[in-house]
Formats: C-alpha cells, structure tokens, sequence
C-alpha cells in the first residue's frame, strides 16, 4: 500500500492463519480507514449537497432580512422559527465536519482519499476556519444568554452585538456554493441531465434576474440596517427621538392608512420601504424622497449609489447581449428576406415562361422567395439560420469538429440514426455501428421550396433523399 500516492496494490499472498487473501486486505488499517471516506460519486453525499445549497440560499435571503429589517426580533419571539434557524445551524455543524472524510480529486483527476491529505487540503485552503465561524449556532447562543438582554437593550448590549455580527459569517458559505452546484451538474446524472435540455440563453438570464434581484434585497437591507445600527432599536419612540433616515421619513410622510416602518412588529413596510429606495438607487431613478441625515448615512449612502452605478452599468451590458443572443434568428431572417427583397429587385426578367418555372407555374417567384425563407425560419430547430443550402453534418452542427472523434461519432448518429434505420441495407441490420457513423457524417441536409421537382443536385450529382416533414 503505498500511502505517499493513496494507491493501494494487491498482490498474491499464500494463505496465511487459514485466513483468506480477501480477509487479509480487509483487515489492513489503511482498508479499513477507506470505509469512513465519502467518495464524490456517493449518492447520499449529493442529496446532502442539495440540501446544502437551499440551506446557504435561506441564508443568503434570510441573515440580510433578520440584520436590516426584523433586527432579529422574531428569531428570539418565535419559538418556531427559532427551532427552525437552529435546525439549519446544525446543518452547518455537520457539513463542516463532513468536509475531513470527503475524498477529493486531484489536478489530474486522480481521488484522493487519505484522511491526512483530505484534511491538509481543507485546513491549507482556509475554509476549515470560514466554515468553523459560519458554523457558530449565534441564535442559540443569544437565545439562551441574551434573550432578555436582546429584547430590552438590542445592539446597545455588547454581548449581543458581538454574536448579532458574528452570524454575517454565514454569509460567506456562499463563495463555496459554485463549488457544490459544479459538482451536482458533474456527477449526478439528473441535474447533469437537466442542465443540457435548458436553453443556455433561457437559463443565463433567469441566472441574471436572480442576481439582481438578490442584489437588490441585500442593497435595501443595508439601508435598513444602518438606521438600526444609529439607533440600536426599531421602537418607535426611539426611531422618531433619535436622528435617522427612518424616522425622518416617517414623520414626514405619515398619513392614515399609509405605510408605516416603524416598531418591531412592523417589517413587512419596513422591508417595502427599503426595497423602494434600493431599487431607485441601482436604476439611477433617485425620486429623492428617501434622504439620509446622519454622517454614517450618508457616508454610506454616497458608497452604496457609486457601487450602484457601476452595477447598473454592467447590468445594461449583460441585458444587451443576452437579447441580442436571444433575438438573432430573428435578425438572420430580416437580413435574409432583405436581401431577397433587393434579389428579386434587381431581376432582370419579372415573368418567364412556364416551362422553366417548374410545377409551379402561375405563382411569382417573389413569392416563392417569401415563402420558402419563412418557411425555413418557422421550421429551424436552431437559434441562427445556416448560411447555405446542401451543408454537412459538420457545418450544419460546427460543434462535431470540436468533439473528440467517438464522441463526434456517437452524436452524428444520435442525428441520423432514426433515418438510416428507413433504409434497409443502411440499418444496423447490415452496417456496423462505425459504418453508420461514417455515412452520417457523409449525409447533407437538403431544403426545397413546395412544389419543386429534383432529380440531382447541381454539385452532388444524385443520391439517396431521406424526406422529413
């Protein structure tokens, strides 16, 4: 066994003690070890990486909400809730611990499954001591020590506000999350799966909602958070004594029946309020009725509306291109019936006789132009319209020249296979699957116009024609 190189040869030993060979490998420490390592294929272990990532993703909604809208009130009031963050505190514990038994490859894709490099990797890379604050259960802690303290003193208390800031440490779970999803879409057939039938364009911006969207909560939820932090409290009567963003406006813009942010109980407007100014803030609307007062306030606020701008900024690029992306069939079919508006324009001869239109004679060719490439948008299967008529496997899918040669191999006949199976001395009854393949990547796609008579084609001369409708 050589331990340097976590490799493990097996080499054929006389029976020893009228114990087995198998018996012997079994009971060598170093094999016996092997039975506390998760290996990355371990079903179990994907499923506790799913749960993982709806846990950090709570998380990522959840600690911005309870530090800059709620101030954790309802953390400490409701036992359920306060069961429940317990509960994923756990979660964080146990995936810590996890992480030390979890085998690992290497740069050259080799497993690396000994305890001591496993825990060298985790402890060097710096995530052992991230997750280890992560994993403070701060809820517990405050339930149980400063419950009571919270309620009556909030932030003024220093005990609370130490564990009330060492919670933001969950945050940085997220950093690591691209590591699980990479490794789901990897190794679990399903998501794997998943992830190839979505539409790239379709999924880039569902992605690129969410980040604004995320964005924008985490922006309102620091506005909220600074009032509380220049206050210490949500109650009312403090809100409207001391000097804060909150209070300011809630005394100016009180009316009946309007939204009200004040109090512990009131988080819903408090929440709205916030997202108001976050969302005119990262679109540069700026109404100007949301104002800061104090110097932190502001301070902030400059910081916040500067980030904001370089984000919006990257936020038009990003739309752009996903619409241009997700639009171009379209703008290939304008420049394509552009061009044959100026083709059928510059026709020398508008009529010709009806021997040489074909079976179609009677109908212009303008409008057989039009309706030949309307025909072929509505019918592309693609996001881009191919440049030619009579085009290869190859040019028709340019992602078969980039593919390893059997897996260029295995895709054309996922392509053809259905209609080479049509003709009988081309069906797998007779051709090996090599062979298939190497007619598939022979075969051209061919497009008519209704009506139109073929016999052979100008270039190819005459051939086998597979129809699809």
């Amino acid at each position: 066994i050589d331990l340097q190189h976590n490799k493990a040869t097996m080499a054929a030993t006389p029976q020893t003690n009228g114990r087995s060979n198998s018996d012997t490998y079994r009971s060598h420490p170093y094999i016996k070890r092997m039975k506390y390592v998760i290996f990355p294929t371990n079903t179990k272990i994907l499923w506790w990486d799913f749960l993982l990532i709806l846990v950090v993703c709570y998380y990522a909604l959840a600690i911005p909400y309870h530090f800059g809208i709620g101030g954790g009130y309802k953390l400490y009031s409701n036992i359920r809730f306060f069961i429940f963050n317990t509960c994923l505190d756990a979660i964080f514990i146990t995936d810590s611990i996890l992480v030390f038994f979890r085998a690992y490859r290497d740069k050259d894709g080799r497993i690396i499954f000994s305890h001591r490099s496993i825990a060298l990797r985790y402890i060097k890379s710096g995530w052992f001591f991230v997750n280890l604050l992560a994993s403070t259960p701060t809820v517990l802690i405050l339930y149980i020590g400063y419950k009571q303290e919270y309620l009556v003193q909030s932030l003024h208390s220093s005990g609370v506000r130490f564990y009330f800031f060492l919670g933001l440490f969950k945050l940085f779970r997220l950093y690591g999350l691209n590591g699980r999803i990479k490794h789901l879409m990897d190794t679990s057939e399903f998501v794997s799966g998943l992830w190839v039938k979505i539409n790239i364009m379709t999924a880039k911006m569902f992605e690129f909602l969410l980040v604004i969207i995320l964005l924008t909560h985490w922006l309102g939820c620091i506005w909220g958070f600074i009032a509380f932090v220049e206050v210490g409290s949500f109650e009312k009567e403090l809100m409207l004594s001391t000097p804060n963003w909150m209070g300011n406006w809630q005394k100016i813009n009180t009316v009946p029946g309007g939204l009200y942010a004040l109090g512990w109980e009131n988080t819903t407007g408090r929440y709205w309020l916030c997202m108001f100014w976050a969302s005119q803030t990262i679109t540069s609307i700026g109404y100007g009725d949301i104002l800061p007062v104090t110097t932190a306030e502001y301070a902030l606020a400059n910081f916040l509306m500067l980030s904001s701008g370089i984000f919006w900024a990257y936020v038009t690029a990003i739309i752009v291109e996903i619409v241009t992306n997700a639009n171009k069939l379209n703008r290939d079919s304008i420049q394509r019936w552009n061009d044959a508006s100026q083709m059928v324009c510059d026709f020398a001869a508008q009529n010709l006789p009806e021997k040489m239109t074909g079976t179609t004679a009677g109908v212009k060719a303008s409008k057989r132009v039009r309706l030949f490439l309307t025909d072929e948008r509505d019918h592309c299967t693609r996001n881009t319209l191919d440049e030619k008529n009579a085009l290869t496997l190859s040019e028709a899918y340019p992602t078969l020249d980039v593919l390893s040669p059997e897996l260029r191999k295995v895709c054309a006949l996922h392509l053809t296979h259905t209609y080479l199976e049509t003709i009988p001395y081309l069906s797998s009854k007779y051709l090996s699957t090599d062979d298939q393949a190497e007619i598939a990547l022979q075969c051209r796609t061919l497009e008519f116009a209704a009506g139109e008579h073929f016999s052979s084609h100008p270039e190819f001369g005459r051939g086998l024609l597979i129809f699809k409708y």
